[in-house]
């Protein structure tokens, strides 16, 4: 019974040693910075680093001999770097603040079924042309998910990545304003600074830029001559 109770207590002070090492902050530099926004942009980072790895995705694709969109494959490989680079850049503010960034594993397959449940999701005012949502994302993966998507040979693919990261752009803004929320709740008004003038700005141009390119992809769209429409598409982001 002795030993019974002993192994136990051994074990609960084991788990509380990892707690404590899972929330290790720097004291000396933390101030007004709570455990629970610590947390929420370690959140941040993966999915800035989930969309870089989606925006990598398409990229490969676009390069593809099949496919051969220079100008897009360009694009989302530019955009893939920029969503990392928003990640570092919130690593570098968590150690700013004196907090504590831990990282999981980023899976392709994961990521894109996170921005298809927001399409499809009451939040999302996106779910029309749902039979070409992240069709792209699922056949760069190892297993397809949206059973609704047609055969590639009938793709609109440009029309159909823009669609795919103008959404993805508006899951991730909706991700930040959530942690603005939480910041202005937690009156830490430094977080609230960063968020505004060096995520929220760069998203809503970004989201403005993606509308454009959609409203023109779709213009060639309506027509027969989506496939020219496109190539000079292609060639001005080239």
């Amino acid at each position: 019974m002795s030993f019974t109770l002993t192994t136990s207590v051994f074990a609960v002070l084991t788990a509380l040693v990892h707690v404590v090492a899972a929330k290790e902050f720097v004291d000396n530099v933390r101030q007004h910075y709570a455990e629970n926004i610590n947390d929420l942009l370690v959140k941040q980072i993966q999915k800035e680093l989930s969309a870089s790895y989606i925006y990598q995705g398409y990229a490969s694709y676009f390069d593809r001999a099949d496919v051969s969109l220079p100008g897009v494959a360009k694009f989302f490989s530019g955009a893939s770097l920029e969503e990392r680079e928003h990640a570092q850049s919130l690593i570098d503010y968590i150690n700013k603040r004196g907090g504590h960034a831990q990282f999981e594993k980023i899976d392709l397959k994961a990521s894109c079924e996170l921005v298809w449940n927001y399409l499809t999701g009451e939040s999302s005012d996106l779910g029309s042309f749902a039979s070409r949502r992240m069709c792209i994302c699922g056949f760069v993966t190892t297993q397809a998910f949206n059973a609704q998507c047609e055969e590639r040979s009938v793709w609109k693919e440009a029309l159909m990545a823009f669609e795919d990261a103008l959404a993805i752009e508006r899951f991730v803004n909706k991700e930040l304003l959530d942690l603005h929320k939480e910041a202005d709740a937690r009156k830490d008004a430094h977080l609230a600074h960063i968020l505004e003038h060096e995520f929220l700005e760069e998203q809503v141009s970004s989201i403005s830029k993606l509308a454009r390119y959609v409203t023109r992809l779709r213009s060639f769209a309506g027509g027969n001559n989506y496939k020219l429409g496109e190539y000079i598409f292609d060639q001005h982001l080239s």
